[in-house]
């Protein structure tokens, strides 16, 4: 059907307001399974489905109308006053053909203009289904007919280049491999200032020749390069059967150990005694355990053969190269590629999962969205989500003074959830270390940057600190100002080992001056005595004279 009713008194009385069966040919088309909203005092229809009878056929659309509706003083006489409705030309069809996929029993919400979205109209279509597809996207709209609707989410094949650069490092498993990009963070000048706020500088992993390779294979998204098979992983390193031209992928298994990590990073294992899915999963992807045997081509049997279970990247230890079936001998990489720095700098992308006739409202200047029938008509989703799209804000509240020993930082946040925070040090360009987690509470304590306590010593330190939100979003932007400090560090003195030798050297001055009495006395002392025995002598040469002086000569 493709009439329409209204009522001004909460349901006691209705109004037709669009008689049904139109006759143009670009006039609103009935459906159902729709979506509507009132904007003010527009009435907007977005998508749906429509059933041909005679064909037996059902068609989604993803077009969007609006009609004005008739406001007071109009409406207070509006049942008998039929000039104050809309007539079919009233009816406009904004866009017949949205960036959004075709679909129906998806989820309209219309957010008010406020603070939080700088004062702007702003739907939001989430989710829905239709002949192929069960839909998790998300997709927003200014309601003005000249822009165009954004991926707010982007889960498709492609990506929107009006989507927010700050959602940059959020991937899921179903991102495409153009998603994934190295991020540095900005550095902090000789003068110690980072004045503007700055954001990550972020490079490209894969370019798009490489991305053109991957796709001829059917290799789009970092699912994809997971689950590859082992011929699929050496075609793209360049091994194919004999007679074939085949174009490498240089950095092939980099870019395999990245989509590994990331699918470690962002799975979590549902529980397997339900059968409702509790919507904060993402995409779990099951890789089936190959068997371990071996098996080998027609090359030199003294090669080791190619183990069934080798995944085409991972090393084999001493072993540098492998014949496999069908391929001949195959070089096997010697070491594993160090991606942790590139997982910490990418985050896991949570959306709701794939539903249809769901609920959802603007509550508390939020997006709520609950509930839902997932792929399978036995799954009722009975979760809710609530949208959070701003970053918070990290502030450093208590540093240590350049050139001092003070080793304590306190950090704080502009969002009264955002209790946790993450921080790395980093010293000449280089990570000291790695995001690191801590609390508002607890700070950070740097004193291990004492080379007597095996740190690096004496230097110059940069700190750089991220607030994270329950959304799991973060500082996007970095600053002298707010989350950055670079400073000077000074060890503390020893004092212990200071009072030690002090104390060392006052009881070897005491000794000292004990060993210099003992030695002084005993000098006067031996001198006291040789002028004992000097008296003696003398006493005994004087009786000893006379007895030599008359010449008398003693006998026995």
């Amino acid at each position: 059907m493709d009439d329409a009713w209204m009522s001004s008194d909460g349901g006691v009385t209705w109004i037709q307001i669009k008689k049904a069966f139109g006759n143009s040919s670009d006039a609103f088309i009935g459906r159902g399974n729709h979506k509507v909203v009132v904007v003010e005092d527009r009435l907007m229809i977005f998508g749906g489905e429509t059933f041909n009878p005679v064909a037996r056929h059902t068609t989604y659309l993803n077009d969007v109308w609006q009609v004005s509706l008739p406001t007071e003083p109009c409406c207070e006489g509006c049942v008998k006053n039929v000039s104050c409705l809309p007539n079919d030309s009233d009816w406009n069809m904004l866009t017949s053909n949205a960036e959004w996929y075709e679909r129906s029993g998806h989820t309209v919400v219309y957010e008010p203009p406020s603070s939080n979205n700088a004062f702007r109209h702003r739907v939001y279509l989430m989710g829905g289904k239709n002949a192929s597809s069960i839909f998790s996207d998300v997709w927003t709209w200014s309601l003005d007919p000249d822009e165009e609707w954004i991926n707010d989410i982007v889960q498709l094949d492609t990506t929107n280049s009006s989507e927010n650069q700050a959602n940059d490092a959020f991937v899921s498993v179903a991102s495409p491999l153009s998603k994934l990009k190295r991020f540095h963070l900005p550095l902090v000048g000789i003068d110690g200032q980072l004045s503007k706020f700055t954001n990550h500088a972020r490079h490209s992993i894969v370019d798009q020749s490489d991305l053109d390779v991957m796709e001829s294979v059917g290799v789009r998204t970092v699912g994809d390069l997971v689950s590859a098979d082992l011929y699929t992983i050496l075609k793209l390193r360049g091994f194919d059967y004999p007679g074939r031209t085949v174009t490498a992928v240089p950095n092939l298994c980099l870019l395999r150990e990245i989509a590994i990590s990331l699918v470690k990073k962002c799975s979590v294992t549902a529980p397997t005694n339900s059968r409702v899915d509790d919507g904060w999963k993402t995409e779990k992807l099951q890789i089936e355990s190959v068997p371990k045997s071996s098996f080998c081509g027609v090359g030199d049997d003294t090669k080791p053969c190619e183990r069934g279970d080798w995944d085409g990247c991972s090393p084999i230890p001493d072993v540098s190269v492998v014949d496999v079936f069908g391929l001949g001998d195959v070089d096997v990489p010697q070491g594993l590629h160090n991606v942790s720095s590139i997982i910490q700098e990418t985050f896991c992308l949570q959306v709701p999962a794939s539903r249809y006739v769901g609920a959802a409202e603007f509550i508390d200047s939020k997006v709520v969205v609950m509930g839902g029938v997932g792929h399978d008509d036995m799954i009722l989703h009975r979760d809710s989500w609530t949208r959070d799209e701003k970053n918070p804000k990290a502030v450093i509240t208590t540093k240590p003074r350049s050139r001092s020993p003070q080793f304590q930082f306190y950090f704080d946040s502009n969002e009264a959830g955002a209790h946790v925070f993450e921080y790395k040090i980093m010293r000449d360009e280089t990570d000291i270390t790695p995001w690191l987690i801590t609390t508002k509470q607890r700070g950070v304590n740097v004193a291990w940057l004492d080379n007597k306590k095996g740190g690096p010593g004496r230097g110059w330190y940069t700190l750089y600190v991220r607030a994270v939100d329950p959304a799991g979003n973060r500082d996007a932007l970095f600053s002298t100002q707010a989350n950055v400090y670079r400073w000077y560090y000074v060890p503390p003195i020893p004092y212990g080992v200071v009072s030690g030798c002090i104390v060392t050297a006052l009881l070897l001055i005491v000794a000292v001056y004990f060993e210099h009495r003992r030695r002084k006395r005993r000098a006067i002392i031996r001198k006291f005595e040789l002028r004992r025995l000097r008296r003696k002598f003398k006493l005994k040469s004087e009786n000893d004279t006379p007895f030599a002086s008359t010449g008398h000569i003693g006998r026995d």
